[in-house]
């Protein structure tokens, strides 16, 4: 963890270098920049995590004992570096996997006609069945209930944080937008996890069938637990087609929508929660779209502030409709109804360490941070320090 000095040589041949010790033996850095070893690397990474780059390097030289060690630009430039590298070993993987796996980019989506998902195993109809006559639920379909240990879970979400300002023009027509973006994907299998990080839509899902390709999930039931936002939704339409995946809208977030929308909506809070929690949560918990929207519609107009909103959550409910399952018996049968493992992932690898009062990012800085944090999460930053290169895959068990 100190600081050694050492003497590199190079050959001449014709006026250019033939051989450099100092390429040779050491990777390439910035001018005056010292090359880092193994352990210094992995105390790095490990305080760049959850520390602002200031406290980070305030803890690495302390550690090192260090009076003029690396400063905080230095630090930031080289986990940048890094996690910028390990994106890039992630997309090469990824698309050599797909490559041999003969997709095929077709205008942004993978593509391969030859490509058939096995037949999704589900819950006995028998152990429905009963669950159903327990909450006396007449109206549903057995094999909509799938199994679990052969079901691979996924949850995505998009995490926005504050961006630098790198210029400032006085026409608002060229200011850049004020937020970076990063799409955080938690996929998860039995008791297995792992998450992927992207500064795209299009990347993550690109990643993610790369991802379900090399650990020999792709053929497996998916289920995708979403937010209802519209971008997600084609997304997934684009991007899984080929696959054997069923959506379903988080209960969390719906909740949420039908509490915001009838705050403008209703007169007061008062009216608000019992019409949510008498009328309309009731209906959407049992999977009952009709009644919801029945209820909506048969609101007593005294009531109503604003009717405008009423009748964009209706069209809101008829747009979700196929993604809203029936809760209440997909809770009794012990299967995930929210997303917020996915929630819980961007706490992890994006929110807890750029989200501070006073932190703005780049889109560069903000994607390399979160590469790096989901590596950590991933238990793969020794295997990059040593070996350069990401597993991509469900960690053993030792």
């Amino acid at each position: 963890m100190g600081e050694i000095n050492t003497r590199t040589h190079r050959i001449m041949a014709s006026g250019k270098t033939a051989y450099n010790t100092a390429s040779e033996f050491f990777e390439s850095t910035a001018s005056r920049e010292r090359f880092k070893s193994c352990n210094f690397m992995e105390l790095a990474f490990e305080f760049a995590v959850d520390d602002s780059n200031r406290t980070a390097v305030k803890r690495l030289n302390r550690v090192r004992r260090a009076e003029n060690g690396i400063s905080p630009t230095t630090f930031r430039n080289t986990i940048e570096r890094e996690g910028l590298a390990m994106q890039k070993s992630m997309e090469q993987k990824c698309d050599t996997v797909l490559a041999v796996g003969g997709f095929v980019c077709n205008d942004g989506a993978y593509e391969n006609t030859d490509f058939k998902p096995i037949k999704a195993r589900r819950k006995r109809k028998s152990v429905v069945d009963k669950a159903a006559r327990k909450l006396n639920i007449k109206h549903y379909n057995p094999d909509d209930y799938e199994l679990p240990c052969d079901t691979v879970n996924i949850s995505i979400d998009d995490v926005v944080v504050k961006r630098q300002t790198e210029m400032r023009p006085k026409d608002e027509d060229l200011q850049q937008p004020k937020r970076v973006e990063n799409t955080i994907i938690h996929v998860g299998h039995r008791s297995d996890s792992y998450i992927i990080n992207a500064d795209s839509m299009l990347l993550s899902f690109k990643l993610l069938v790369g991802f379900l390709l090399i650990n020999g999930l792709l053929r497996k039931r998916i289920v995708v637990f979403v937010d209802g936002a519209r971008s997600l939704n084609i997304a997934i339409l684009k991007m899984l087609s080929f696959t054997n995946y069923k959506v379903i809208l988080d209960w969390y977030h719906l909740q949420k929508k039908c509490r915001e929308q009838l705050s403008m909506a209703l007169k007061g809070s008062k009216i608000r929660n019992e019409f949510l929690d008498d009328e309309l949560l009731p209906c959407l918990w049992f999977g009952n779209v009709n009644g919801a929207i029945k209820a909506l519609e048969n609101i007593n107009s005294k009531k109503v502030r604003n009717a405008e909103i009423i009748t964009k959550l209706i069209e809101y409910f008829g747009r979700v409709r196929d993604i809203i399952p029936n809760y209440a018996l997909r809770k009794e049968l012990k299967l995930r109804n929210s997303s917020g493992i996915g929630e819980k992932s961007n706490d992890l690898v994006v929110a807890n360490r750029q989200k501070h009062n006073g932190m703005s990012w780049s889109d560069s800085g903000s994607f390399a941070f979160a590469t790096v944090t989901a590596a950590a999460y991933n238990d793969e930053v020794i295997q990059w320090i040593f070996e350069r290169d990401i597993g991509f895959c469900f960690q053993k068990a030792a």
